[in-house]
């Protein structure tokens, strides 16, 4: 009986040992490690976060219009670029406003997007689209400054 008491006394005091390593290992690099800050502040940003949180609202609702069309299926391009497009905006929008490392990054992408769903919507003669490039051109303009 004794033996197993010290068995199980000796297995707790190890696995004590490494969790407490595991944790001073864990702290300590926590504790070294800095994120750096994003280059512009968020109040730089407010106007291209506005931009692309609007972007994605006309996008979503052009893709939404273009599904209605009679012919819908000649739209495909422009919905599958509004999709797109929306979903780059509200990525862009999220990350800036965390103060992404990445932020200047992924603005890059997302303004040469804006500007293919904007060419893509400039094709057709509708209102929704109309608005949809107007903002796509916009955010993609401010995208690149960023």
């Amino acid at each position: 009986m004794n033996s197993k008491k010290i068995i199980l006394s000796s297995i707790f005091i190890a696995a004590f040992a490494c969790f407490s390593f595991i944790s001073y290992v864990d702290d300590s690099y926590y504790s070294t490690t800095s994120v750096a800050p994003a280059t512009a502040t968020f109040d730089q940003m407010k106007a291209c976060i506005d931009a692309c949180n609007n972007c994605a609202a006309l996008c979503n609702n052009c893709s939404s219009m273009c599904l209605k069309e009679k012919d819908s299926g000649a739209m495909a391009r422009c919905i599958q670029l509004n999709m797109e497009c929306a979903s780059i905006c509200k990525a862009s929008s999220q990350l800036m406003s965390l103060g992404s490392e990445q932020s200047k990054e992924i603005c890059k992408i997302c303004a040469d997007i804006c500007k293919k769903c904007g060419d893509e919507c400039s094709k057709h003669n509708m209102d929704h689209c109309k608005k949809c490039a107007e903002a796509c051109y916009s955010t993609a303009e401010l995208c690149k400054k960023m």
